[in-house]
């Protein structure tokens, strides 16, 4: 958490309806990427969203679960292997600077991939990673002890983007964490259990030669992914495997901090 910083509630989350998500604010991707042309989201990832894998009460739940081979889910690679949730603020709800805070307890087992991140709001006129891409946190069940925070921008996208990751003491399955980040303008800074281990900004020698995409509107994304490019190799005995979201809270620091309501 932001040190000696005075900080104003924007927006809290924390998913207490038994109904369902707040359509005023989240949106579902649905299926295996191939409507937008990025089979597998782009990563050969092997689950299939639904909107029937997010619950919500007490907190979010995201929970994959794997399939049976003879189901009638299809995808780029045949039968749904796994289906799983993935839900964004896109077109309703975008961020423009601030302190986010996130209570969230990550997933056990191989091949699981738990992500919370944004995007730039601009993405539909300029494509990934153009954009720009901020990890609040990723990690998988094959690293069940590490915490990352990353960016991807225009020269640094992929397996270049600029990261770094830290070593908890304990499985990050095992209990409730923060997860935050303070972004500034041409500065970001990653918290872990109000603790920074990551500041990146415009005098990083990346961004002599590309652009720093950090100083515009994104909006927030949650997902549970299986498999693919960065979670490697998914167990056999793994059947389901679920990310909790107990809350977000969003504010602005000394005064500085957007939350923009589309709808």
């Amino acid at each position: 958490m932001p040190k000696k910083s005075e900080l104003k509630l924007l927006w809290a989350e924390e998913f207490d309806y038994p109904t369902g998500l707040n359509p005023k604010a989240w949106n579902f991707d649905l299926g295996d990427g191939t409507e937008k042309g990025i089979p597998g989201w782009g990563n050969n990832e092997r689950e299939y969203y639904v909107e029937s894998s997010v619950t919500t009460g007490a907190g979010l739940t995201i929970t994959a679960e794997r399939q049976s081979p003879d189901t009638d889910i299809s995808t780029y690679y045949g039968p749904a292997e796994w289906t799983s949730g993935k839900i964004h603020t896109a077109g309703k709800l975008g961020f423009k600077y601030g302190y986010f805070e996130f209570q969230a307890k990550m997933p056990s087992g191989a091949g699981s991939w738990p992500a919370i991140w944004m995007l730039g709001a601009s993405i539909n006129e300029v494509p990934w990673p153009a954009c720009g891409e901020i990890d609040i946190f990723e990690g998988t069940g094959n690293e069940p002890l590490v915490v990352r925070g990353t960016v991807h921008g225009p020269g640094y996208a992929g397996d270049k983007g600029i990261t770094q990751a830290i070593t908890h003491t304990a499985e990050l399955s095992e209990s409730f964490h923060t997860y935050g980040i303070l972004w500034q303008e041409n500065r970001i800074e990653w918290f872990f259990n109000g603790e920074s281990y990551f500041v990146l900004d415009t005098t990083h020698p990346e961004f002599l030669e590309n652009k720093w995409v950090y100083n515009d509107e994104y909006y927030l994304i949650m997902n549970l992914a299986i498999g693919g490019w960065f979670a490697g190799e998914v167990s056999p005995e793994l059947q389901s495997a679920q990310l909790q979201v107990k809350s977000i809270h969003f504010y602005s620091v000394d005064g500085v901090g957007e939350l923009i309501r589309h709808k």
